[in-house]
This record gives structure tokens, sequence and C-alpha cells, in this order.
């Protein structure tokens, strides 16, 4: 086994705080509580927003753990070589303790001295400032502190975009911060004279956010205040870490996720590295954290992302002529990998089980005549599916657009998405008219 196991990544990363005074606290449940900002806990400090805001006093000023999170906006990203669904986020906190300096050099002494990264491949960004956050200056401070550990020419200032961070949320605390990223090497870039820390090519792997300065309140009118006192709230992503200290190609194949990749693999006719592996791994795999925090598939909220992420899951199945019995297999190897760190797991294998089925069930006729149906409107239609086309497979069929969507792309083919919305508007107004 490779030295750096997902267990010794956990066990190393809490160990090191634990002696700087940090407290170890348990990772919260995805479904938010007190936060109608949110739909599902989507970041490691989402569950301590109102310590950060002074609302509520925390059980020690330095805290780490590792938070389970739902990424949704990732969705239609999944299927490259990092992006996931649900990840899991190793965190540090200072609330009113310690700020920039000693942030940045707890972050610096764990990459070099803990899990001993190669040093001349790490590069860092720092927000450059931005004329569309009036009143929050570049952070010089960061950048100055990095250059007393780094060269400067593997520091890059980066604007709101990608270097302000928050809030967790439409609105709550949030302010610049600092990323840490490993230089994958060359044969993973875009070959473009611009790629830097900030393409999404490959070429550069953020690693760890090392501060998220919270020093800032952003206002449901978009204004932002000053919070009570300084924060830090820093995350590093397991499946990231373990990419580079378990030296493979991509998340898939870290032993997070690699033994569930295995299961499908070995019962069907799908490459390891193809699109529809990776999603139904990643899609399977939070769909039963979601499921094991009391989240049930139903048409809206939170409700219908789990039925969303389900679906997308049953149709790539059914393409590669997965049946029910292997997603089965592989939901019992999620609960073998992660329940030792999410005790919820070890009680809902037969939940698990009875949604799955349940679900797949009730979408099975679905599947198979929106299928018959777009298989039709492919054999006559040229780049283009019609929106109208669409349009009919969402009301005539109960085809989602985003099932109808995903297999335009699995088609080359695009959707005239004019066309859909106008559908979708005249539909409205008919349905507005009857009331």
């Amino acid at each position: 086994m490779n030295m750096w196991s997902h267990q010794k990544i956990r066990e190393a990363f809490l160990k090191y705080f634990v002696e700087h005074d940090h407290l170890v606290i348990g990772s919260s449940s995805l479904v938010p509580v007190g936060d109608p900002t949110l739909l599902l806990v989507n970041s490691g400090m989402a569950p301590l927003k109102p310590f950060f805001t002074g609302e509520k006093v925390p059980p020690h000023k330095r805290l780490c753990n590792i938070q389970k999170r739902v990424r949704t906006n990732d969705i239609e990203s999944v299927g490259d070589r990092h992006h996931l669904t649900f990840l899991e986020m190793m965190g540090n906190w200072s609330i009113g303790d310690y700020f920039k300096q000693e942030a940045i050099e707890l972050a610096w002494r764990m990459i070099s001295e803990v899990f001993k990264f190669d040093t001349s491949r790490i590069y860092v960004a720092v927000y450059a400032g931005n004329n569309k956050l009036p009143g929050i200056p570049p952070d010089n401070e960061s950048h100055k502190i990095w250059k007393n550990l780094i060269s400067s020419e593997r520091i890059v200032r980066l604007d709101a975009e990608s270097n302000f961070w928050g809030p967790a949320g439409a609105y709550g605390p949030c302010g610049p911060c600092t990323e840490v990223f490993f230089d994958r090497g060359e044969s993973y870039g875009c070959g473009r004279s611009t790629c830097g820390p900030d393409c999404e090519c490959g070429y550069f792997l953020e690693i760890w956010n090392a501060g998220v300065f919270m020093q800032y309140y952003l206002q449901e009118d978009g204004t932002f205040t000053e919070l009570p006192f300084k924060s830090v709230d820093a995350g590093a992503g397991l499946e990231r870490f373990a990419v580079v200290l378990q030296a493979v190609d991509s998340v898939y194949e870290t032993d997070l996720l690699k033994p569930i990749v295995d299961t499908i693999v070995w019962r069907s006719n799908l490459p390891a590295d193809s699109r529809s592996t990776r999603i139904i791994v990643d899609h399977l795999r939070c769909s039963i954290f979601m499921i094991a925090d009391g989240i049930r598939p139903a048409n809206l909220g939170r409700e219908y992302i789990l039925r969303r992420l389900l679906r997308r899951t049953f149709l790539h199945s059914k393409l590669a002529g997965i049946d029910t019995a292997v997603l089965q297999e592989a939901a019992v190897m999620v609960r073998e990998i992660f329940s030792t760190y999410y005790t919820e797991l070890k009680s809902a294998g037969e939940l698990i089980k009875h949604i799955l089925e349940q679900e797949l069930s009730s979408f099975e006729k679905t599947l198979n005549r929106g299928l018959r149906e777009f298989n039709k409107i492919v054999s006559r239609s040229s780049n283009v599916i019609s929106g109208d086309d669409a349009f009919r497979l969402h009301d005539t069929l109960g085809f989602s657009i985003e099932i109808t969507k995903e297999l335009a792309h699995m088609h080359g083919l695009t959707i005239d998405e004019e066309r859909l919305k106008e559908r979708f508007e005249e539909h409205r107004a008919r349905s507005r008219g009857k009331t």
C-alpha cells in the first residue's frame, strides 16, 4: 500500500493541527442547520458560520476537522480527472485568533515537513484586488509573507473570481484568500503561453486554500461590512492531496475511489477512465452520503439534487448495460471505504438499497420511452436538437432537460436553447392564464 493512504493522510492532517493547539470537531451533516441560504453544506466552514460572525462562541478558538460537502455547481464538470460533486475537506480554522502570518506558516510547514511535497513544484496565489470590490485592497501582506518562503516567480496575483472567497451562501462572512497549487507537469497542460495557476487545464492542481482571511461580511444588499474580529478558514481537498501523494493520474485512481471504479469496470465494458464510469462512481457516492443524512429523492430543493444525481447515474448505467445489482455492489463498497469515518453509513445499508431500487423502478419506464424517442430525434437531426423536440421530451414524456442535454452531449449535439427557453415561457404563460 502507498505510504500515503487516505487513512494516513487523514491522521497526519489532524495530528499536525492538534499539535498546534487545534481542537478536532466532527463532520456536520450535509443538511445545513439554521442556514436558509444553502441547500447543502458546500464548504468546510459552512456549518461554522455563526462562530465567524460572533453569534455563537466556538468550543475553542482553533478548530480542525474533515468535513463532507457537496458542490452542485460541478455536476456538469464531473467526468474529467478531478471534478467531483462529493468531496472531503480537511479544514483548519482560527476564530479571532491567528491571522495571515501564522496561517500561511502553518500551511507551509505542513506541505514541506509533514507531507513532504516537492516544494520546487509549489505555486501560490494571492488576491490582486478588483475594482468590482471597492474598499477591499490587494493582499500585499500575504504576498510579502510568501516571499519569505518561496521564490517570487512562483507567487501569482489573481482577481476576485479566483482569490476572493465566499460567502458560503447568498450572504455571510467572506474575504481574500491565498491558494496553493502543485505543478503536475507539461503533460497535463494546455500548451498556451498564458497557462498558469488560474488555468483549468490541469497543469496546476489546486491542493489547498491555505487561508480565507475572514474579515468582511457580505450583506443581503450587496455591501461589505467589517466582521467584529478577524478569522481564518483554510481547507485542503483530501482527494487532491491523495492524487499528488499517491502519484496517480486522477482522483478516480486514489484509494478513495479506485475500489468503486473497479467494481463498476469488472462488471461492465466501460473503461476505468471513461466519462461514464466517473459519473457513475461520483454520483453514486454522493447520493449515498445524501441518503445517509436523511435526504430523499423528490422534485424540489436538495431532494431534487439527489434525484438528479441518481437519474444521471441510472442513465449512464443503462447505456453501459450495468444493472441494479452492480450499482448495489458499488454502494456496498462506498460504505466499506467510508463508514469508519462517517458512522451514519453503517446503519443505512438497507435504506440505501431500498431507495436505489425504488428510484430506478420509478424512473425506468420514463427512461426507456425517452431513449426511444430521443433516438428518433437524433436520426432526423443534423447537429442541433430543436427546442421544440427537447421541450416535448420534457413535457410529454417527463424526460428532464438535464437528461436530454446529457444525451445530446454524448452524441456531440447541441440544443436550440433559445427556442427551448421560449417554449418554457409559453408554457408558464398558459399555466398562469389557467389560474
